[in-house]
């Protein structure tokens, strides 16, 4: 079982590979700089989500990503590249993390990033800011209120 299908999401595209190396070190440059790759993140000794600080962590982190919004979401394994390089893009926004997995989602825009874990309560779930968040995030509402009104 794949992480979408772990997070009970059924309509998923998966990115694999280079593409997916692609967007993961994109996520390393915004939100992990001090990082240049995904190497030593190994599942069960150590955490990618540990490594960030966050202005927001458990319940008011839950509460800025139950406000945001996108047209679609990068979900990628906190352990990225150990066993696959895979990335799952989703119209669907997980709710909760009620099987205590180690994923970050974000918008394809990198605007925000949500770190949940398998210490979400005591460390985490972590919320993350872009450095540009303000225009970034802007441009998500613009696009999701003009998916709103296409579909009335």
């Amino acid at each position: 079982m794949n992480l979408p299908e772990a997070l009970g999401i059924t309509n998923f595209q998966i990115v694999g590979d280079d593409a997916a190396l692609l967007i993961a070190q994109k996520w390393l440059s915004v939100f992990c700089n001090h990082r240049t790759s995904f190497h030593g993140i190994r599942v069960g000794k150590s955490y990618l989500w540990d490594e960030i600080h966050s202005d927001w962590q458990n319940q008011e982190a839950v509460a800025k990503y139950e406000e945001h919004f996108a047209p679609s979401y990068y979900l990628m394994p906190d352990s990225f590249g150990e066993f696959k390089k895979e990335i799952f893009v989703t119209k669907t926004k997980p709710s909760g993390n009620f099987k205590l997995l180690d994923f970050h989602v974000f918008p394809k825009n990198f605007a925000w990033s949500m770190a949940f874990t398998h210490e979400d309560g005591w460390i985490g779930p972590k919320f993350f800011k872009h450095d540009n968040y303000l225009q970034l995030n802007k441009n998500n509402i613009k696009t999701c209120n003009e998916i709103s009104r296409s579909q009335v």
